[in-house]
């Protein structure tokens, strides 16, 4: 009898899964999957910034090769397992959002770099107080082993607090997001490098629990994320329009004042005499009714009579 795990097999039953998900739940399924995409995406694609940057650093030690030249090569392949499914979740057959969201991406990388240089800084200085030899390179191979391991344990905390979504297993849907396989890969890397970077925890040491602290903060918190979403519609404004657009949506289903935004208002400026009240409402997320009455507020009337 064969062993060898069907992903095809399993993708088609998480689709048949998905298939019976009730409305009243697609929508908690919805909400997961966005959670799951900012933070947990986040959390790993950091920790891939920084293994390439840690085997950068290899190579210019000159010791790229043999053992720890395979082992860092299965650290990446390993990756990229996740990060090949995670950019196809970005893409279907009405929308392309991969561009959106590595510009997300992009952002947390960027706001996170001077807490993870402090992390390193601080790493560096624990191994230099125990007289450790070539702190500096092992400084980036234990940091990214620390991002990895974090990455791991963010995993198992968001799948824990998910809420039930029956017949969806979260665990099962997002298991290729839990970098453990490339974390047992990036352990032998440190050992072979850091044999000798024994008898101290990283946990007893104030200021390494303080940087990690602050790298979750910015990895998880509202504010942070919203920040990099903002950063990211920026730099792509038909997404920042369909945001708008379903955001209003949400504010109709759920029988909440819903206003236009100034994005919305400047579009239905230059477009409510070339386009029809039917095209404007679908692409503004409103009624043909509500419509009217924005066209009123901002003092549009139509030159031909629809």
């Amino acid at each position: 009898m064969s062993n060898i795990f069907d992903a095809k097999k399993l993708a088609k039953k998480e689709i048949v899964d998905f298939m019976k998900v009730t409305e009243k739940h697609r929508e908690t399924f919805n909400h997961v999957s966005s959670l799951f995409h900012t933070i947990i995406g986040g959390a790993n694609d950091v920790a891939h910034t920084y293994i390439l940057d840690a085997i950068e650093k290899i190579k210019e030690a000159g010791l790229y090769r043999q053992r720890i030249k395979k082992a860092c090569k299965d650290a990446i392949s390993r990756y990229e397992v996740f990060e090949e499914l995670n950019m196809q979740d970005m893409q279907n057959a009405e929308t392309d959002k991969r561009q959106l969201y590595m510009d997300f991406l992009d952002s947390v990388d960027e706001r996170l770099k001077p807490h993870v240089f402090v992390f390193r800084q601080s790493i560096k200085r624990v191994l230099d107080r125990n007289m450790i030899k070539d702190s500096e390179l092992k400084s980036h191979v234990i940091l990214v082993y620390e991002l990895i391991n974090y990455a791991v344990v963010l995993f198992d905390k968001f799948i824990e607090g998910c809420p039930s979504c029956p017949p969806v297993n979260f665990g099962l849907t997002f298991k290729p997001a839990r970098l453990y396989p490339t974390l047992q890969a990036w352990s032998d890397v440190e050992q072979m490098i850091c044999k000798d970077c024994v008898g101290f925890d990283l946990n007893d040491d104030k200021d390494c629990r303080l940087a990690l602290d602050i790298i979750e903060t910015h990895l998880v918190s509202e504010e942070y994320l919203n920040k990099s979403g903002e950063e990211a519609l920026s730099l792509n404004p038909d997404a920042r329009m369909e945001a708008d657009r379903h955001m209003m949506e949400w504010d109709k289903k759920h029988h909440k004042k819903y206003e236009l935004t100034d994005r919305q208002a400047d579009y239905l400026r230059e477009n409510y005499h070339i386009k029809t009240n039917k095209e404007l409402a679908a692409f503004i997320g409103c009624g043909l009714t509500k419509l009217r009455e924005f066209a009123k507020e901002l003092g549009l009337t139509k030159k031909l009579h629809e």
